[in-house]
């Protein structure tokens, strides 16, 4: 996905001119082989109709070629660290396309579901799990006396907790900029990603802590279950607000 392109004051101000518009940004968005989109952001003061925004903008107040083919209504425009718009942080628009249903989001493949190179960096992150279990929790994962068909069920158990580990902690590095293009207020994205990440990486370190625990040492099970447990299901809730957090978009 690449955002380019600035030069577009004379559209922002225009749109600044609606009584409803707070704040604005347009930008070009590559959306296939040679081909570029006009888009327009913009928080408003108010629930408003983004056709009606983009209804103001005819001529002869602007060339037709000037006026973005969607209005986006956003809860804030991301920012970097020093105060101007984040362009790679805004969430991606649907568009009119070719997909079933008669409208498809813009994405490439650098934006896609999980990529082969996302892949390969979470297997090389259960590697580096599965080689340093037993020296971050020795004897955890010892199966020397139980009998099979268990032994392999608990062996499969542990090679799912270690690849797990490492989705999480990829998207850790690589999952939240997918997020904030969805369209949800910044904070809540950033809680999203966190929870998607802690409900991966933790059952690696969790189930190691839980096996070597003796399971009448009170203090130490009251600390997993609310070190592990109640984190994960207030991450579940916190996936939950996401999801149904309704998506102010066109």
């Amino acid at each position: 996905m690449e955002r380019s392109g600035t030069g577009y004051d004379d559209v922002e101000a225009e749109l600044r001119r609606h009584p409803k518009v707070r704040e604005c940004v347009v930008t070009r968005i590559h959306t296939g082989p040679r081909k570029n989109t006009l888009v327009a952001y913009v928080v408003t003061t108010g629930r408003t109709d983004p056709a009606e925004i983009r209804a103001s903008l005819s001529a002869p107040r602007l060339r037709p070629n000037r006026i973005p083919q969607a209005v986006i209504p956003v809860d804030s425009l991301p920012r970097t660290s020093s105060g101007e718009v984040d362009r790679k942080g805004l969430p991606l628009p649907v568009l009119p396309g070719k997909a079933a249903g008669g409208k498809q989001p813009l994405s490439d493949a650098g934006d896609g579901p999980l990529g082969v190179g996302m892949l390969v960096l979470a297997v090389i992150i259960a590697a580096v799990a599965f080689l340093t279990t037993d020296t971050l929790w020795p004897g955890s994962t010892d199966l020397s006396v139980v009998p099979q068909p268990w032994a392999g069920l608990f062996i499969g158990l542990y090679a799912a907790e270690w690849l797990s580990f490492g989705v999480g902690i990829t998207f850790l590095f690589l999952g939240r900029r997918r997020l904030l293009r969805m369209g949800r207020p910044r904070w809540l994205a950033t809680l999203a990603h966190l929870s998607v990440v802690w409900l991966l990486a933790a059952w690696w370190p969790q189930d190691n802590f839980y096996r070597l625990a003796a399971k009448t040492d009170w203090e130490r099970q009251a600390a997993l279950v609310y070190g592990f447990n109640i984190t994960l299901m207030i991450a579940a809730v916190v996936l939950v607000v996401f999801a149904v957090r309704e998506r102010r978009a066109d």
